[in-house]
């Protein structure tokens, strides 16, 4: 995929920042640490906040970097090859905690916060899960009534990213009041805002470094100017700043990718096994190939999605598409690691375990990837338009005609009730996946090649399998109603 170039003082810019972004992660930051202990010191925050990473895309006017999407993406990416947690932190903060506020807030806000939040004086959060509400953003709880004093805020939010030390939190919330009886609302909420209670640390299985509690809202006031955009209208600028927070999530998996490969390239090269080093075997080349197959896919369709948001093209069905390729790949590829690592993977102190540890939770927030592959394939059949760029690889060009004539039969077959077939649509959504990261990873030489034809194997493989749904579905009806023993 072509994409726009940077000038030479844009390269230049980057460069130097990524290079002292390296500098401050090796003198400051010690993942196993970080691991071990459950937080990010008070001194990484504190370098952080000196490097300007808290204001990364915070616009100049404010006191911040004012760097594109794509710029910040390989800020975090870097960072999450030294930590996950540390990676988590900024891109949180950088995308779902203050863009939203930078976009849409009022001028009092921005004057307010913005200069705080990218000085690192604050640090922002977001509130959207509940505790029935994850995926399903409809069935939110915390309700928004106005008052004559502004805007009383009553509820609970889950799993809040940054919760425990964070300065201000973005919240999504019900306001029946403000746009009707299913309006929703985003809202800034001050850390100290009488009636805001932070809950204890979440004991998790990864990013353990990263702050996840649970934030209380009992009668807490705020003034209506810190609603974001118009009153009611929370759920669709949500959609648009999940499109930067996936995009930057996605960029920590390609980090954590790497990591993932450089570990492995410098084991397989040094471990001996019956005479040689493994790295000679070919079952062991054909991972190494296929990780480093899997990170130039990531890579290139994480910045294609960054250089679609510079030409204000929309990237929420593109970077839904990278947060579940990303967070797939870079699990896999951990996993990969850890098995040509043998017994050495599984200890601890190796660093390969955290990897896998640590990417486990990117299937899972931000959207599920079994929900994310459902909107999908709905996206796909409810689309009428072609894509940016066809494909010029033979093996993707092939995917791409069988995709499109299977969406067709998908449409005349099912109708509207596709949306009832949740198979049937991660299926398409499978194979949609493979071709739009294809044409993105697709070119000359061994690597984008080897990415190319992957892809295009996996497409063919998610469409065989879309003409046994249905029976897959029965099977699996009739297997759960012998589980709860309704058959």
């Amino acid at each position: 995929m072509q994409q726009p170039a940077l000038t030479y003082d844009e390269r230049d810019e980057r460069a130097l920042l990524v290079a002292e972004v390296r500098r401050f992660l090796a003198r400051e930051v010690r993942s196993d640490v970080i691991d071990r202990e459950g937080t990010i010191p008070a001194r990484v925050r504190e370098g952080a906040a000196r490097l300007g990473l808290f204001g990364l895309t915070i616009p100049e006017r404010w006191g911040g970097g004012g760097l594109s999407l794509g710029a910040a993406c390989e800020v975090v990416s870097e960072i999450a090859r030294v930590d996950r947690s540390t990676a988590i932190m900024i891109g949180l903060h950088a995308g779902l905690g203050t863009h939203g506020i930078a976009a849409h807030g009022s001028e009092e806000l921005k004057r307010a916060w913005l200069p705080k939040l990218a000085s690192g004086e604050a640090i922002a959060s977001f509130c959207a899960t509940e505790a029935s509400a994850g995926s399903d953003l409809t069935a939110l709880s915390t309700v928004g009534t106005a008052t004559p004093s502004g805007l009383r805020i009553d509820g609970e939010k889950s799993y809040v990213t940054n919760g425990g030390f964070a300065g201000l939190f973005t919240v999504l919330l019900r306001t029946p009041g403000l746009g009707g009886a299913r309006a929703c609302s985003l809202v800034c909420v001050p850390r100290d805002t009488e009636g805001v209670e932070i809950g204890p640390e979440e004991d998790k299985l990864g990013i353990r470094g990263s702050s996840t509690v649970t934030v209380r809202f009992d009668g807490a006031v705020v003034p209506f100017s810190h609603i974001l955009g118009d009153p009611g209208g929370g759920l669709d600028l949500v959609h648009g700043l999940l499109g930067w927070g996936r995009t930057l999530m996605s960029a920590g998996c390609v980090g954590a990718a790497r990591a993932a490969l450089d570990a492995t390239l410098a084991h397989v090269a040094t471990r001996r096994q019956f005479g040689r080093t493994i790295g000679a075997f070919g079952a062991t080349r054909a991972h190494v190939a296929w990780m480093a197959a899997r990170l130039h896919a990531m890579e290139t369709f994480v910045r294609a999605v960054g250089e679609r948001e510079a030409r204000g093209a929309s990237i929420e069905a593109p970077s839904a598409i990278a947060k579940v390729f990303a967070s797939e790949g870079a699990f896999t590829m951990a996993d990969r690691a850890l098995q040509l690592h043998g017994a050495l993977g599984f200890l601890e102190p190796v660093g390969v375990a955290r990897i896998l540890r640590d990417c486990r939770i990117t299937r899972i927030f931000e959207g599920a990837n079994d929900v994310l592959l459902v909107r999908i394939g709905a996206g796909r059949l409810a689309s009428s338009e072609s894509r940016d760029h066809a494909p010029s690889n033979a093996s993707l060009v092939a995917l791409s005609r069988r995709l499109d004539a299977s969406v067709k039969e998908a449409r005349a077959r099912f109708g509207i009730g596709v949306v009832g077939q949740q198979l049937v649509l991660q299926r398409i959504a499978t194979a949609t996946i493979a071709l739009e990261v294809g044409c993105a990873a697709e070119g000359d030489g061994p690597v984008p090649e080897h990415a190319a034809r992957l892809l295009a194997e996996e497409g063919h493989l998610a469409l065989d399998a879309l003409g046994r749904a249905e029976a897959d579905e029965a099977a699996a009806d009739a297997i759960a109603s012998v589980l709860d023993g309704s058959s």
